[in-house]
């Protein structure tokens, strides 16, 4: 009997300690460092705006439940990015993620990284599937770190390890 419930135990448990973040990365060219549970999958992408094209680099890695972890920065033209309109680049992200279906949960101010870099954690539930994720901008690139997936997975110690992780470039 006994065996069994540490057998069962080992069970529950070995899922969660799998998603733990320990794999440190950064994108080709430097940018940012996070930790991930594995090596993400990258992707590249040019993005057309009103202020411009700009390029949107992508790291994503997928558990096997179901579950993602993803980072991201956006590369603005030069002096796009003012200080006193960060708010409203948030909104912009927080309503893009949003939609038309989904629901905002929580949003709180935050700081980003060793460096304390001023952001916005928002939590957005669109009924099965909830993302957690903070937004803060450096310079002139936007940066993105966000967990995908279910509600208990996205407010667990796991997506709040990989969210902490993330350390803006210099």
């Amino acid at each position: 009997m006994r065996t069994a419930a540490v057998l069962l135990t080992a069970l529950l448990v070995s899922p969660a300690a799998a998603q733990r973040p320990g794999q440190s990365y950064s994108p080709p060219g430097g940018g940012y460092k996070v930790l991930f549970p594995g090596k993400p999958k990258e992707s590249s992408q040019t993005a057309k705006t009103k202020v411009g094209d700009l390029k949107v680099l992508t790291a994503t890695f997928a558990t096997a439940d179901g579950n993602v972890f993803l980072a991201s920065q956006t590369e603005f033209p030069a002096d796009a990015l003012a200080p006193d309109g960060f708010g409203t680049v948030y909104d912009g992200v927080r309503d893009g993620l949003k939609g038309k279906d989904g629901k905002v949960v929580s949003e709180k101010d935050v700081t980003v990284g060793d460096g304390k870099l001023p952001g916005r954690e928002v939590v957005v539930d669109k009924g099965k599937q909830q993302t957690r994720f903070r937004v803060a901008v450096k310079g002139n690139r936007l940066y993105q770190v966000a967990a995908v997936g279910a509600g208990p997975f996205v407010t667990g110690d796991d997506a709040t390890a990989f969210l902490d992780s993330f350390e803006p470039g210099k």
